[in-house]
């Protein structure tokens, strides 16, 4: 019986072969079905052993994949490692409802929802300790993953600013800690699957009723 490896490794042969009246077409395409093998042998190594213990060759022998095929897409474990964890975390969206609590009502319940998901939501207590040591993998992170969210939910604020909802002088890094920050403490201390659906509300209408919101 074939063995995993040899089934994905056969698929890519196939998909890579040489065409009918041997003309060899350009390039090397990849094979979807090694490709989602190698990304999803990455992410459950690194959220059950961390960078740092986890290997390409853990990888391969996982995927059913040889070191070659994974070298051949990625530079390096960092590299690897950043695409598998960008490929199961879904884009943020951006609403604009015309109303800041709505706004950071809707993106802080879907970081919510994000935080309490597997695999995604497995990916944050590991990726905090990279980006508190400022490791390569830990500012990658930070510019693809988190960065993008975190300007989402300063850009609702600026909009509330500039519809007079908030005061001028309201802070919004600050505002933006304390959102992700708690949303974050809870996972890496165990109590966010604690937590009920009301928390996300709970959390913004702190930050409201702290800041001045008339309307909280």
């Amino acid at each position: 019986m074939a063995t995993r490896r040899g089934r994905v490794e056969d698929s890519e042969r196939q998909v890579t072969a040489t065409p009918p009246g041997g003309a060899q077409r350009p390039g090397r395409p990849r094979s979807a079905l090694l490709h989602d093998a190698i990304i999803d042998a990455a992410v459950q190594l690194f959220i059950e052993r961390g960078l740092e213990a986890m290997s390409v060759e853990a990888v391969a022998a996982r995927a059913g994949a040889g070191k070659a095929s994974i070298y051949r897409r990625w530079g390096s474990k960092e590299e690897l490692v950043m695409d598998a964890v960008a490929h199961v975390f879904p884009e943020a969206s951006e609403p604009d409802t015309g109303n800041v609590r709505d706004d950071l009502l809707a993106s802080t319940r879907e970081l919510y929802e994000l935080m309490g998901s597997h695999p995604a939501g497995d990916v944050f207590p590991r990726m905090a300790a990279e980006v508190g040591r400022r490791s390569r993998l830990g500012r990658l992170y930070g510019e693809r993953i988190i960065g993008p969210r975190r300007a989402i939910l300063a850009g609702h604020l600026r909009r509330g600013i500039e519809r007079g909802e908030l005061p001028r002088t309201t802070d919004a890094e600050l505002a933006v800690d304390h959102l992700v920050g708690t949303l974050l403490l809870r996972k890496l201390t165990g109590r966010l699957k604690r937590s009920d659906d009301g928390l996300a509300a709970r959390v913004v209408d702190m930050l409201l009723a702290g800041l001045g919101n008339p309307e909280v």
